[in-house]
């Protein structure tokens, strides 16, 4: 049996049990392809899934739909993308998503994007690990607008310019993430990372693009949701 056929849609992709972290790493061997990696987490069950297993076939998603989707509102490209039978509510999956879905968008109104540069910006996402938001103190989300401005300026570690410009990007996308008092969310990290983008792009480029607002239909599945105090919690 194929792998996505396998993986569940939140917890364990093994089981679907609730996912418990380590304090410090622990090597582990993945259930799926047999490395033995240091890890930070597994099910409760046990199971351990590295992160190359655990991002494969939805990459692949986020590539496809962003290379070939005409969506201009990047919302609703990104709730595409996340409704995907194959795509998880919650990994590192959605470290590429972000700055695929911002260059994707721009490129839809009208801004020169290339494959090439859509490509990069997911390839750059993939490095970020699983669990960077408080193992490595930086949400993905925060890094993936980053990652989407440094492809947008060719920023380079030897520009000091670029090299600023988008650790500035980051650092105001990740201090909006950070104001939330809240476990992770990779919904609401990521809405509000294409949020505090769209307007970053407004001040730096006199170019943004549409973000819908989003009304949350997945806290049931979210033990750890932070309910009216996120911003996607429905109202009404």
């Amino acid at each position: 049996m194929a792998l996505v056929e396998k993986a569940k849609k939140s917890g364990c992709m093994v089981c679907g049990a609730d996912i418990v972290y380590f304090k410090v790493n622990k090597t582990k061997t993945c259930h799926y392809c047999g490395q033995v990696v240091s890890a930070n987490a597994q099910c409760i069950n046990g199971h351990f899934v590295c992160d190359s297993c655990h991002q494969t076939d939805a990459v692949k998603i986020v590539r496809h739909l962003c290379l070939h989707s005409h969506e201009t509102d990047a919302a609703i490209l990104m709730q595409t993308i996340r409704s995907h039978p194959h795509f998880r509510k919650h990994g590192p999956e959605h470290h590429s998503l972000v700055p695929a879905v911002i260059l994707a968008t721009l490129r839809n109104i009208g801004y020169d994007i290339s494959d090439e540069q859509i490509n990069t910006s997911i390839d750059r996402g993939q490095a970020i690990p699983g669990g960077a938001c408080a193992f490595l103190g930086i949400c993905g989300a925060a890094v993936g607008v980053g990652i989407a401005f440094s492809v947008l300026v060719a920023a380079t570690p030897y520009d000091g310019d670029t090299r600023q410009a988008v650790q500035q990007v980051t650092q105001k996308v990740l201090s909006r993430i950070a104001s939330y008092n809240a476990p992770r969310c990779c919904q609401r990290d990521c809405w509000i990372a294409l949020h505090e983008a769209s307007k970053l792009l407004r001040n730096k480029f006199s170019n943004t693009f549409a973000i819908s607002p989003i009304i949350c239909e997945q806290f049931l599945e979210n033990k750890e949701c932070i309910q009216d105090q996120c911003p996607l919690w429905p109202r009404n």
